[in-house]
């Protein structure tokens, strides 16, 4: 069991540091590529978008061909897309160097999101999500924190070195323990892959299950475009102290999949999505009460983030119980659902909506009132299966 689930978080962290590594030094990118805040966001959210693209043709390839074949031609895309960041001299190589590691990191992701569902049971499976989920918030505590010290040190580019480094690594230890999954039988005609997603986006319970995923992710991808623009112009903090305060948010992601492990043993994911989800209604607070002291605005991306390290677990369970034999597929759709479509509405919003702490309050709370509606219909569907 360990190997497996050690192997899962390895593979779940590329697409994390690919995402985290640039978001505190993203004011010294856009100074030293001579882009916009805007056009420097462009640069993060063209990671996520082809990173969501790249999902819906690599979940359909998992489940026909296996994890294998998969893993190795994503690490070494992810791979050249890194080198491509390192020697970046100008926007345009940038840009070519983002969009890369968004296709390479698909395959990793996707497949470390269906791994313990596909090796794992029962109590076992459980106890492994819980864990995955905790390892993503300690991989989303310390990218930061890293990127702001090795940016002191080397720069940003420089960092991005160290980034090959790690996934050289992980490519090894891959190939020396990954064990090839099962195949199915699946056509991958664009007509047959469009009815698979289209059967589906159809599905209500599919949506609302999915809508765990979705609206957390939304709110991370504003905030995070968000934050580190506000604490440097607002606040006055450097790329190192962006690095070590964007530290303090990714602490309620840690406490919040802390917890969904202990109550798992006994309650129902559902308990848990109910429970945890007036951190959102504190964060609300918090922005519209404390919006002129960083640390409050800083503990209110906080109480989101316990919010999506309770739900991300929630998530990875039932959607492994609900489409056991498509996994890859049904993961795919909800990555680039999320990625694609979130990730520009995310960039939309912080180009055209947000213009200060009350705005983004708002944002918090429409969002946490589509929760409970969500949860209220997961509550009357899906409670049987929560109870397995």
């Amino acid at each position: 069991m360990f190997q497996v689930v050690f192997l899962a978080v390895l593979l779940m962290s590329c697409s994390q540091l690919a995402s985290q590594i640039y978001i505190p030094v993203l004011p010294n990118i856009t100074d030293s590529l001579q882009l916009t805040p805007s056009q420097g966001q462009a640069a993060v959210i063209s990671y996520f978008t082809t990173l969501g693209a790249a999902q819906l043709l690599v979940g359909p390839l998992r489940d026909k061909f296996g994890d294998r074949p998969l893993f190795f031609s994503g690490l070494g895309i992810l791979l050249l897309g890194t080198v491509f960041c390192s020697i970046a001299s100008s926007a345009e190589v940038f840009f070519i160097g983002r969009v890369l590691q968004g296709i390479g990191a698909a395959s990793p992701v996707l497949i470390g999101r269906t791994l313990l569902a596909a090796r794992l049971s029962g109590s076992e499976l459980k106890s492994a999500m819980a864990t995955l989920s905790m390892s993503v918030s300690v991989t989303a505590i310390c990218s930061p924190f890293l990127a702001g010290v090795l940016s002191g040190w080397v720069g940003w580019q420089g960092m991005s070195w160290f980034a090959f480094a790690y996934y050289i690594l992980i490519l090894v230890y891959g190939y020396k323990t990954m064990q090839q999954s099962s195949k199915i039988t699946m056509s991958l005609r664009p007509k047959a892959l469009f009815n698979e997603y289209q059967s589906l986006l159809l599905n209500r319970s599919f949506i609302s299950l999915a809508s765990l995923k979705w609206l957390p992710t939304f709110l991370y991808l504003t905030i995070q475009l968000y934050l580190p623009f506000l604490l440097a112009r607002q606040f006055g903090l450097g790329a190192n102290a962006i690095g070590q305060a964007m530290m303090i948010p990714m602490f309620g992601l840690l406490i919040g999949s802390i917890l969904t492990k202990v109550l798992q043993r006994k309650r129902t994911y559902l308990d848990i999505v109910i429970w945890t989800w007036p951190a959102l209604v504190v964060s609300v607070l918090l922005l519209l009460f404390a919006s002129g002291s960083a640390l409050a605005v800083l503990l209110a991306y906080a109480a989101i983030m316990f919010v999506f390290g309770a739900y991300f677990p929630s998530y990875m369970h039932l959607i492994g119980v609900l489409h056991p034999e498509k996994a890859g597929t049904a993961n795919a759709l909800v990555g680039a659902v999320e990625l694609l479509f979130f990730s520009c509405v995310a960039w939309l919003v912080n180009r055209w909506l947000l213009s200060g702490v009350e705005s983004l309050a708002a944002l918090v709370f429409g969002c946490a009132l589509l929760l409970f509606i969500t949860w209220r219909h997961l509550r009357t569907v899906l409670m049987p299966i929560c109870k397995e």
